[in-house]
C-alpha cells in the first residue's frame, strides 16, 4: 500500500472487501503471518450496507421467477458450511474470494456456476456400459493422454444448448445466460438490513497443508516427519441467489440441474473436502420479495380511483379471513359494509364491477348464490337497477 494512503486506511469504518483482499496489507514481509491474520480478521467483520441491499432488491425485482416473468429461473440457497471461490484472486493474501466489483460483497461468477453445472451434467450424460463410464482417450499438445467423456448425439445436443460448444467449425456460448450469483443480505421482520452476525458474509478459515515438501517436488515421498503448516484463508458463509435466463422450458431444465449440482457436487474450490455445498431455501429471499411486492402494490394503489380501491380492499379483506367464516356473509365478513358503500356510487361501470364482485364472492363464502337469500335479493335488485 502506498504510504500516503495508510493513514486514510486506518480511519475507515466501512470497507470494500475486494479492495481489502487486493490492497489491504499496508506492509508485507514473507512469513509475516500475524499481519495476514489481522487483515483476514478485518475482512471477516465487513458487513453488507444499505446500498448493497438496494442493489440486491433491484436485481431480485427484475429477475425473480414469476408467472409473468417466465424467461428467468431463480434459486435461493444457503451454503452448508463454508464456500471457497476465487482463491487465485488473493493478491498478497495468497488466496482470495470473488467479490462484486462495485459493492465488495461475495459473489459466484456466472461462468463458475455454468462450469459447475456443465461438469455435473456431463457426468450424468456420459456413455456407460454395465454402469461404468466409457471414456475416449485424446492427447494434448504435449502428447499427454487425457480421458474425456463420450456422449450420444441427443445428449450432446442438450449440452450444446445449455452450455455452448467449442466445436472449431461452429463454436457458440449456448442459448442460456448464467448470471452471477449474488450474496443474499439478511433483513429483519420490518425489511431493514440486519446488523447481526448473519450479516457477515466473510469468515476466517484455516486450511492446514500437509506434506508441503512432497507436493512442491522437494521430496519423492510424503513423509510423516514433515510438520503440517496451517494457512489462514477467507471463506464465505450465508445464502446466494442464482439466476438463469433464457427460453422457459430450457431455463426450467437448467434449474433442475443447478439444484442437483448445488446439493450433490458443490460449487467452488475444495468441494472434495466438504466446501461449497448448498441447501435450497427459498425463504432466504421471501422477506425481500414481500417488500418488493408491497412496493409494487402501493404504486398501483396510488393510481386507483376511490371506487377501485374500495373493491380491492374488500377482496383483500376476504382473502385474509379464515375458512371458519365461510357460510356467514352477513356476519363480520364485510359484505354489508361493502354494499352500503357501493350503493351510493353513480358510476355505472364501477357499480356493475362491484355487483359482479359481490355476487361472485357471496357465492364462494355462502356456498350458494346471494340472490337466493331473502335478505340479499332486494339489495341486489336495487344495485342492479342503478347500472342497467
Amino acid at each position: 500500500m502506498r504510504s500516503d494512503l495508510r493513514d486514510l486506511f486506518r480511519q475507515t469504518h466501512t470497507a470494500h472487501a475486494g479492495l481489502l483482499i487486493q490492497r489491504g496489507l499496508t506492509k508485507w514481509e514473507d512469513g509475516d503471518k500475524p499481519t495476514k491474520k489481522a487483515l483476514v480478521q478485518k475482512i471477516s467483520h465487513v458487513q453488507a450496507d444499505d446500498l448493497y441491499l438496494l442493489a440486491f432488491k433491484r436485481w431480485l425485482a427484475h429477475s425473480y421467477e414469476t408467472s409473468e416473468n417466465t424467461h428467468f429461473a431463480s434459486i435461493s440457497a444457503k451454503v452448508d458450511g463454508r464456500l471457497m471461490t476465487g482463491l487465485p484472486l488473493g493478491g498478497t493474501l495468497e488466496t482470495g474470494v470473488t467479490t462484486h466489483h462495485t459493492y465488495g460483497m461475495p459473489m459466484i461468477a456466472g461462468s463458475s456456476v455454468k462450469g459447475a453445472v456443465r461438469s455435473y451434467a456431463e457426468f450424468l450424460f456420459a456413455k456407460r456400459k454395465d454402469g461404468e463410464i466409457e471414456y475416449s482417450i485424446i492427447k494434448d499438445a504435449k502428447g499427454n493422454e487425457i480421458k474425456t467423456y463420450q456422449f450420444d448425439n441427443d445428449k450432446q445436443a442438450i449440452l450444446d444448448v445449455l452450455f455452448g460448444s467449442d466445436d472449431d467449425e461452429n463454436p457458440n456460448a449456448g442459448y442460456l445466460i448464467w448470471h452471477d450469483a449474488w450474496w443474499i443480505p439478511p433483513v429483519t421482520s420490518d425489511a431493514k438490513l440486519s446488523m447481526g452476525e448473519q450479516n457477515k458474509p466473510f469468515a476466517e478459515e484455516v486450511v492446514t497443508v500437509h506434506h508441503q515438501a512432497y507436493y512442491s517436488g522437494k521430496l519423492d515421498d510424503a513423509l510423516d516427519i514433515e510438520n503440517p503448516i496451517p494457512n489462514q484463508q477467507l471463506a464465505v458463509q450465508g445464502g446466494f441467489y442464482f439466476v438463469i435466463e433464457g427460453v422457459y422450458a430450457w431455463v426450467q431444465y437448467a434449474k433442475k440441474l443447478l439444484e442437483q449440482t448445488l446439493q450433490q457436487q458443490g460449487v467452488g474450490a475444495k468441494s472434495g473436502a466438504g466446501y461449497g455445498y448448498f441447501v435450497i431455501d427459498e425463504k432466504l429471499t421471501e422477506q425481500h420479495r414481500d417488500t418488493i411486492q408491497k412496493s409494487k402494490d402501493d404504486l398501483l394503489d396510488a393510481e386507483l380511483t376511490d371506487e377501485e380501491r374500495t373493491i380491492n380492499d374488500f377482496v383483500k379483506h376476504l382473502n385474509g379471513l379464515t375458512i371458519a367464516w365461510k357460510g356467514k356473509p352477513n356476519q363480520s365478513c364485510g359484505f354489508n359494509e361493502f354494499y352500503e358503500k357501493i350503493i351510493q356510487w353513480e358510476d355505472k361501470a364501477m357499480l356493475k364491477k362491484a355487483y359482479e364482485i359481490l355476487t361472485e364472492q357471496g357465492e364462494i363464502w355462502q356456498g350458494k348464490a346471494l340472490s337466493k337469500s331473502k335478505a340479499w335479493k332486494p339489495k341486489l335488485q336495487s344495485l342492479r337497477e342503478k347500472f342497467e
